[in-house]
């Protein structure tokens, strides 16, 4: 399985779990400006969940999320507050992290939004 094959994966596995655990609505998938992709947009409750996916087979997915990735993801959720009309709406960032086989992480605020 190449990496692509592997993240559309995880992001199933993302999905399911957002919307089967959380009560979630899917608003996006893969959302992807110049510079920058999200994963996953959803509704939780009143929030905008900007999430981040991870699958590792090998490795600490805690890792993967970096400065730089995050300042990325911030300036795309931006674009997509902007684009959508939801500057008004609370939002934030999460992460699912998938670590077979101990399983599935979900960190909500796992950062904050970098300018």
């Amino acid at each position: 399985m190449n990496t692509r094959e592997v993240g559309r994966v995880g992001e199933q596995i993302a999905e399911k779990y957002l919307v089967e655990q959380k009560g979630a609505r899917i608003l996006a998938r893969n959302f992807t400006v110049r510079g920058g992709e999200i994963d996953l947009v959803a509704e939780i409750g009143d929030v905008i969940a900007f999430v981040e996916v991870k699958l590792r087979t090998h490795g600490d997915a805690h890792e993967a999320i970096g400065y730089t990735k995050q300042k990325r993801l911030s300036r795309a959720a931006l674009v997509y507050l902007q684009q959508h009309r939801l500057l008004d709406r609370t939002s934030r960032f999460d992460a699912i992290l998938i670590q077979p086989p101990a399983g599935i992480e979900y960190i909500e605020r796992a950062f904050d939004f970098l300018p």
